[in-house]
Formats: structure tokens, C-alpha cells, sequence
């Protein structure tokens, strides 16, 4: 149902992957959330209009669809509201048209792709994402950087400011324009979705979430179930049992 690809070496600036999900017949089967990653989507279906899907600080209801194809560019964190020419903030937990994005980046790419794009061929998609991106400038360094070192336990925001030039103020800016929120917030989210990857290999039983919660950073297992039930609505041992 769901399947990710590495983007072409001249998108890896700017793009973490492309992704296909297959929309089925039965809504009932398809219901979800979508989880908070830091990231923000570029998301369409073939014959609708492209959806940009804001970074989040919490987890949301899938948007309603059609059976068919989904397809999404899923921007790298910080990448990606600069690219559409606008304040990440203003994405925050949000599903916006492309079409409603009254920018003069988000225009050309909407001219783009829904004339251009058949949603389910991918070279396309990369090949429009790619005349696109021709002209855009290098993502900003400093800002990758401490997204890298907050995506570390026990990182401190402090230290982070330092070792990329900023103040912690510049810094909290900076990331409020680029990513959508503050880098404590953003801190928050990394975590859980380090708990999400280990969830994710062979069943964690109970008595290991202790360690679970140590090495991703948490204070205690207490505080680990409290982020994790706060940002997706369900506790540890739900996640890993679902499917």
C-alpha cells in the first residue's frame, strides 16, 4: 500500500524521498492519522489539485480521498517552506491547497505539475520537481546542521545555537520561519519518531520499553508514554501492534 524512494542525486538537497500510497476501494480499511514527522509533503492525486501538508504537532486524520493513487515529495526538515516562497508557521498542523499558497515559487510549481505529472509515473515527477528546483539556492547549511544535532538524546538547545553560530533567540526564529515551530518542539517530534523506528523492528514487550525510552532520551518510560499518547493517540505497546 505504501512504498518510498530515494529522490535522483540532484533533488537529495532539498527532498527526503518520493512516496506512492495505494487509496483502496473500502474507506474503511484506509482510515489512519498521519504522524508528526517535521516535515512538510507536497501531496496529489491524479485528477486533484496538489496538497501541501503542513508540518505538525500532533497527529492528524488522513485527509479524505478517492480511490487511486497518491502520490507525495516528502521535503527534507527546513527544505521546504522556503522553497514555496512562504513561512513554515503558516503551515503549522494544516492541509493547504497548492493553488491557495499565493506565492510566485508555489504558482510555478503548480503550474508544473498537475499538466505535466501523470501521479503515478515517478520520473515525472522527479522530472518536474527537478526543472523546478533548477534555480533554487543551496538549503541553508546552518539550519540542516542543527536539525542533525537536535535529532541526538539529550541534545541542548544551547549547545546547538553555539555550534551552528546562532543565538538561542536567532535560533528559535530561524526555525520558526523554516520548519514551522521552535527547535524544542521540533526536538519533541524527532524523538518520538526515533520511538516510532525501533517500534517498528521485532515486537518491544513491555519490560523493554524502560530501555526504549532511555536510550531515545526520555526521562522515564512515564514520560515516554505521556509524548507518545500526546502526538499519536496511542500509547508504546499500541504502536507496536499496529499495523
Amino acid at each position: 500500500m505504501y512504498r518510498e524512494y530515494a529522490p535522483p542525486a540532484p533533488l537529495a538537497p532539498f527532498i527526503e524521498c518520493l512516496w506512492r500510497r495505494d487509496l483502496l476501494e473500502d474507506a474503511d480499511e484506509d482510515r489512519g492519522v498521519v504522524l508528526p514527522d517535521g516535515r512538510v509533503d507536497l501531496v496529489w492525486i491524479a485528477g486533484g489539485e496538489p496538497l501541501v501538508a503542513g508540518p505538525q504537532t500532533r497527529f492528524v486524520p488522513r485527509p479524505p480521498a478517492p480511490p487511486g493513487v497518491a502520490v507525495g515529495v516528502r521535503f527534507l526538515p527546513s527544505a521546504g517552506p522556503p522553497l514555496l516562497g512562504l513561512p513554515a508557521h503558516e503551515l503549522v498542523d494544516l492541509h493547504v491547497p497548492l493553488a491557495a499558497v499565493d506565492t510566485a515559487r508555489a504558482t510555478t510549481l503548480r503550474r508544473r505539475l498537475p499538466a505535466l505529472v501523470d501521479p503515478e509515473s515517478g520520473s515525472a515527477v522527479a522530472g518536474a520537481l527537478g526543472d523546478w528546483l533548477g534555480a533554487a539556492e543551496a538549503p541553508d547549511r546552518a539550519m540542516r546542521a542543527a536539525v542533525r544535532l537536535l535529532d541526538t538524546p539529550g541534545a541542548a538547545v544551547a549547545a546547538v545555537a553555539r555550534a551552528v553560530g546562532y543565538s538561542e533567540r536567532e535560533l528559535r526564529r530561524r526555525f520558526r520561519e523554516s520548519v514551522g515551530y521552535g527547535p524544542k518542539t521540533l526536538q519533541r517530534v524527532l524523538r518520538f519518531q526515533r520511538v516510532l523506528a525501533e517500534l517498528a523492528g521485532p515486537e518491544e514487550e513491555a519490560d523493554q520499553l524502560a530501555r526504549l525510552a532511555a536510550t531515545a532520551g526520555y526521562s522515564d518510560q512515564a514520560h515516554m508514554t505521556r509524548e507518545m499518547k500526546e502526538l499519536s493517540g496511542l500509547t508504546p505497546l499500541e504502536l507496536a501492534r499496529s499495523p
